[in-house]
């Protein structure tokens, strides 16, 4: 006989689980920005589903440090500040060279060529000025490539890093128009893959991490 309440619940959980990546997702690619407020009716009709999963989402990211909850039960996007900036950066390098390095031992040509097609679209998208677009392209485009690593620990923790400092990335939606030419592309990175050299590729992560880093930081100096 089927236990109809633990369905429930189990469904539930899905939903919650699925709101809550998507929440994640907006976190990362610095769609929502710092001290935005997020309103629960509003995101649960954007997402066309009940209140109670999106709550219960927002809830979770609260645990988990990405967001703030205010005595009012109103859920905030973080200020960042300088200091947590740098932390979450640092510890960032340290394990995205990890991911990087153990992701260059499983290389084959058929992920590299995976890796290649999303640099392609990132690429364009950062030809094209598309920030959204650009965002989202680079975020597959790292994830895949730790993903490589088969550590699923390691990319939760670098997933939780990335929800934390993502809506930093907001404010590059004004400094597009800023960032140089031939800054932050992978086609070094690439060619470190294809020859699994796990120095290089260690190094060439480091470096975007920095450049894109250089840029952000121009907006706390503002």
């Amino acid at each position: 006989m089927l236990d109809l309440e633990h369905l429930e619940k189990a469904q539930r959980l899905s939903l919650t689980m699925q709101v809550e990546m998507s929440l994640k997702s907006a976190l990362i690619v610095g769609a929502l920005k710092p001290g935005a407020r997020l309103i629960t009716k509003e995101i649960a009709n954007k997402l066309g589903t009940s209140i109670t999963p999106v709550r219960e989402a927002l809830l979770r990211l609260v645990s988990a440090g990405a967001l703030h909850a205010t005595p009012a039960q109103a859920f905030l996007v973080p200020e960042i500040s300088l200091e947590r900036y740098h932390e979450v950066t640092l510890l960032r390098k340290r394990l995205e060279t990890m991911a990087v390095a153990v992701a260059c031992q499983h290389m084959s040509p058929g992920r590299l060529d995976e890796l290649h097609k999303l640099a392609d679209r990132f690429h364009e998208a950062m030809r094209e000025g598309d920030v959204p677009r650009a965002l989202h392209a680079n975020r597959q485009f790292r994830f895949t490539l730790y993903g490589y690593a088969q550590m699923p620990t390691l990319l939760a923790l670098i997933e939780q890093l990335w929800v934390r400092i993502g809506p930093c990335f907001n404010c590059l939606y004004e400094l597009i128009d800023n960032i140089p030419d031939g800054s932050y592309h992978y086609e070094a990175l690439l060619a470190a893959l294809a020859k699994r050299d796990a120095t290089a590729s260690e190094k060439e992560i480091d470096k975007l991490i920095d450049e894109a880093t250089s840029l952000i930081l121009s907006r706390y100096r503002e």
